[in-house]
């Protein structure tokens, strides 16, 4: 930081002093502002530096023993380019946990504030003003391991046909471990079901599951109740939605489902699209271990999710059913055969299927204004019913799609 601008009345003083003029140094400071000390300390420089003592000079001190040595600097750029090319986290708070376990690094490991100054001063960080502060963030989590857990789903793209994929994905809302990851083709009740035994097997029971209202995992805003939750009130699992259009409910898994794919865009960078669904779940099994065990999580204070499931006893379900939504109120699924047009007849309506399905077993459950038709477990169609008119269209192109040679 530089000195102020000395005024030239008080360079002319100075001066004039060191010449041997007369003067009151007591008025003249008062007058100009500054101290005796001051006036004192220019005269002391004019004589041994002439006009150039006048010049501004820095308050920087000679030497600064606390200051980052060049060698933490580069350990610290290492490591947050080495996170990034993997697809991990690379913020101040995961360098500095990575630097504190690297055996290579022996110097002192510098506080998070440090590693964060360094990324700024090295052109690492963008300011982002407009981020909603964490101040202002209500956070609510469960007390135990297996308390809840939360399940979603997301898409992927993979090489081979159908090229879009889903993936499910079940966290653990306490310690946040990711109790299962599995690729799937088509985001039904059955392979939620597999998908969440597939974690039961690895990590028991939980008392009860949170999810969104998404079909294959509830039907309660339409009135009945679907594979998913019906099994899990069978198991004694009790199934929490969370309300319409507030993806903030099941944040957890969201925000893992971020992390998964920031790691898997980086992984699809460097060798390319997952063939298949088997090489993408072989990729999907990799980020769990590394999520689950070696990742410090800043949601439950740096620590992993393995350690902070072993931390605490878990909780466990109901020993018995619970009891399922009464019958009354849930509309009957019926049973019925797709025509040789692909539609289907119910309550004088006819509901476009898709010829593809002609001739097929159906199950159509209609509830007030919407319809939802299944076909061996499969979603087929989920529709809102426009009563004024009796052929529910598929919504696809009409006309016969013309063949290619």
């Amino acid at each position: 930081m530089a000195e102020k601008v000395i005024p030239m009345k008080v360079m002319a003083a100075v001066v004039a002093f060191v010449a041997g003029e007369a003067m009151n140094v007591r008025q003249l400071c008062k007058e100009a502002g500054i101290s005796r000390q001051t006036f004192y300390k220019y005269v002391a420089r004019c004589r041994a530096e002439g006009l150039a003592g006048f010049e501004p000079r820095s308050r920087r001190p000679l030497t600064t023993p606390q200051a980052v040595a060049v060698g933490v600097e580069d350990a610290v750029i290492v490591w947050r380019k080495r996170l990034e090319e993997a697809g991990l986290d690379h913020g101040a708070t995961t360098i500095q946990w990575h630097l504190g376990r690297d055996d290579d690094f022996t110097a002192k490991v510098p506080s998070t504030a440090t590693v964060h100054r360094i990324l700024v001063r090295r052109g690492f960080v963008i300011p982002q003003p407009q981020k909603r502060p964490k101040s202002s963030w209500h956070r609510f989590e469960a007390p135990a391991p297996n308390e809840w857990w939360q399940i979603d789903s997301t898409d992927w793209v993979i090489a081979a046909a159908p090229g879009l994929v889903k993936i499910f994905n079940v966290v653990d809302d306490h310690s946040r471990v990711a109790c299962a990851s599995r690729a799937v083709t088509e985001a039904t009740g059955e392979e939620a079901w597999t998908t969440f035994c597939a974690g039961v097997q690895e990590w028991g029971l939980p008392a009860a599951v949170l999810s969104d209202n998404g079909l294959c995992f509830s039907g309660k805003l339409r009135g009945f109740e679907v594979l998913f939750e019906a099994r899990l009130r069978d198991a004694g699992i009790r199934p929490i939605t969370g309300r319409p259009y507030h993806p903030q409910t099941t944040g957890k898994v969201e925000r893992f489902q971020q992390t998964l794919k920031r790691w898997l865009r980086r992984h699809d960078h460097r060798h390319g699209l997952a063939r298949d669904l088997t090489e993408l779940q072989a990729r999907l099994d990799t980020f769990r271990r590394y999520y689950n065990e070696q990742r410090p999580h800043q949601g439950i204070g740096r620590v992993t999710p393995l350690s902070r499931w072993q931390a605490t006893a878990p909780a466990i379900p109901a020993d018995t059913p619970l009891a399922h939504p009464e019958s009354a109120s849930r509309p009957a699924p019926r049973q019925m055969t797709v025509n040789n047009v692909g539609v289907a007849l119910v309550d004088g309506l006819r509901i476009g299927v898709g010829s593809e399905w002609a001739g097929r077993e159906v199950t159509v459950i209609v509830d007030r204004n919407y319809a939802t038709v299944f076909c061996d477990g499969l979603l087929v169609r989920h529709l809102r019913l426009d009563r004024t008119r009796r052929y529910q269209p598929t919504g696809r192109p009409r006309g016969r799609r013309r063949l290619t040679s």
